[in-house]
């Protein structure tokens, strides 16, 4: 009896809280907003790289949420990779996979860096933070896949309601794109 139930929990974990991501969109409202704020982390960027790079972290998310097999919501899907029963998708997880992708984009008006809020507690997180060229982190727009679980979400740093960000100077050296 104690395995039919937890055989059906199970199916229950797997197919009825799944994110399901039928189709990808990218809605162009949401590029433009993006862009926008984009933008505005310099006089010097490029709007066709602004665009593009709005475009790819729209809709990137969603391909890693499918790959991932999506469990919704993204605390759930943590517990499951912590138990063994899903292989990828913690914050830090999206944030090394997106990074990499960004950075393969080669863009010219923008430094991709790593932030993290809360660091070595158990609700650290860690996500993408774009700045202008050259510019201070401080000044930097999140881009966090992982909050909505594929829908991107993106703030200005110091306007993030949830999380107090600060750069991993290691880790943007190692995935993003500064040299210092």
């Amino acid at each position: 009896m104690k395995q039919s139930f937890f055989g059906c929990v199970i199916l229950l974990v797997f197919f009825g809280c799944s994110a399901k991501v039928e189709h990808m969109r990218v809605e162009p409202i949401r590029v433009e907003q993006l862009r926008q704020e984009l933008l505005s982390l310099g006089d010097n960027i490029d709007t066709r790289e602004a665009k593009m790079l709005a475009y790819e972290a729209i809709l990137y998310p969603q391909e890693l949420a499918v790959k991932y097999g999506l469990v919704y919501p993204p605390t759930f899907h943590n517990f499951l990779i912590n138990a063994g029963l899903k292989e990828r998708g913690l914050c830090y997880e999206w944030s090394e996979d997106m990074i990499t992708h960004l950075k393969a984009q080669h863009y010219q008006s923008f430094d991709l860096r790593w932030g993290v809020a809360n660091k070595g507690a158990f609700d650290e997180h860690n996500s993408v933070v774009v700045v202008a060229k050259k510019a201070p982190f401080e000044k930097g727009l999140l881009l966090d896949p992982w909050r909505h679980s594929g829908e991107l979400y993106w703030t200005k740093l110091k306007d993030d309601p949830e999380y107090t960000w600060v750069e991993n100077l290691e880790r943007s050296r190692y995935f993003g794109t500064i040299q210092k």
